[in-house]
């Protein structure tokens, strides 16, 4: 573990900008990640999806590339990969490289971050591009039912919308607005630059400093707190001519500071992750009920879900339903000691496997400075899941799966949620 925890090291830069730096020696690669504060939870509603279109009109050029073409040329020329995600409370943009052109990928992240030049007709062409983009996302029920069961979770707040945010929105979106919040948000005291790679902290120090000249920090927006006031199970059912219906079921889980967030997400290994896991081996291999069906988990700052999402047929809905009910239930009955060290390992070696790859550890170490201001090493992580008990399961179960805290959302040929009330209580 010490081996480890010794290769990450942290840098506070003149204007305020971490620096985090994970030595991975044994690689060719080397992933640049800038995390900045920028998301759908800083966002009014009248702004709703400003963070996402900034993240958009990032990749559209700069004075010294003026156009996408030259953007994606600079990366793509040397057999690199670049993107960007805009999520509830952060945006990354990255670049993963071979580890000789890291010196390429840095100046090209910062020049996006700094300067880009949000020419009018490429901030007008791009809204189209998003208005398409949302279109495209409303057309598809896997992604339909995971928004009609965010805004069933957090009703009129922004944890509940489209991260894209509207038509309306995005359509009626000033200039103005868009370089108010890149202002406030893209501010060097709200960014965390990580790096992972063979290369060494002094050295990405050194190389970010010169990118920092003239970037002065301000005071960023802060984020809008989640609001709980469900007493009673939710349920929204919106009728589409589909071929499958796709239904999610989800409770308000645990946010990312919570002393039992690992439990929880031991307990969805357990539930419905992997083709061993309760809810494939009863829905698919028993009963044939359904192609897909898997379990999640989400942690945010203050809140947090659990649920499961499956699609069937849709006569068979209904019985599809009642059986991921009674597994939930079942939560509550414990689990066997072989189903939760089956749990564990499978655990530790997904997490392992994935700290393979630099990207992966770029995300890991700067997710985490970012968020929560602390980083939290593979070891130490793997610890809390070896000291979870059955006990710890079935403890977390019992406040998590709640019958009033329960939430139905379904996309498919339905009339009605006639079908589906009379299988909600848990």
């Amino acid at each position: 573990m010490k081996a480890h925890t010794a290769m990450i090291q942290k840098s506070t830069l003149d204007n305020g900008l971490r620096a985090v730096t994970t030595s991975m020696p044994h690689t060719r690669s080397v992933t640049i990640a800038f995390f900045v504060g920028a998301g759908s939870r800083y966002e009014p509603d009248d702004k709703a999806g400003v963070s996402h279109f900034i993240e958009h009109l990032c990749f559209k050029g700069t004075p010294r590339r003026p156009s996408p073409k030259e953007i994606s040329e600079a990366i793509e020329g040397v057999g690199g990969v670049m993107n960007a995600g805009t999520e509830q409370e952060v945006t990354v943009y990255w670049c993963k490289v071979a580890r000789p052109h890291f010196q390429l990928a840095l100046d090209l992240l910062t020049d996006m971050l700094r300067f880009s030049l949000f020419d009018p007709l490429e901030v007008e062409k791009e809204r189209r591009v998003i208005v398409e983009e949302l279109a495209s996302t409303n057309d598809h029920p896997e992604s339909r039912v995971e928004l009609l069961m965010d805004e069933l979770m957090w009703p009129d707040q922004p944890m509940g919308r489209d991260i894209g945010g509207t038509k309306e929105s995005v359509t009626t979106m000033a200039s103005q607005d868009i370089r108010s919040c890149l202002a406030a948000q893209y501010t060097p005291s709200n960014i965390v630059l990580s790096v992972a790679g063979d290369i060494s902290h002094s050295e990405v120090v050194e190389s970010a400093a010169p990118y920092m000249q003239g970037w002065e920090s301000a005071i960023p927006l802060s984020w809008s707190p989640a609001l709980d006031g469900q007493v009673k199970a939710g349920i929204r059912v919106e009728r589409r001519k589909t071929d499958q219906a796709y239904f999610s079921v989800a409770f308000k889980g645990l946010s990312l500071v919570h002393p039992d967030r690992h439990a929880l997400d031991l307990l969805s290994t357990v539930l419905g992750e992997g083709m061993s896991s309760r809810l494939f081996i009863e829905l698919r291999e028993r009963q044939g009920l359904v192609y897909d069906v898997h379990s999640y988990v989400n942690h945010f700052l203050d809140c947090g879900a659990f649920g499961v999402s499956a699609s069937v047929d849709p006569a068979r809905a209904p019985d599809a339903l009642s059986t991921v009910l009674q597994e939930l239930r079942r939560l509550k009955d414990g689990v066997e000691p072989r189903e939760l060290e089956k749990a564990k390992e499978m655990a530790k070696g997904r997490l392992l496997l994935r700290m393979e790859d630099s990207r992966s550890v770029a995300y890991w170490a700067g997710a985490q400075e970012k968020l929560l201001g602390s980083i939290q090493t593979v070891e130490q992580a793997i610890e809390k899941v070896e000291a979870i008990t059955a006990a710890d399961l079935t403890r977390v179960a019992e406040k998590v799966v709640a019958s009033e805290k329960l939430n139905l959302a379904v996309v498919g040929p339905y009339r009605s949620a006639k079908a589906f009330r009379s299988v909600l209580a848990i």
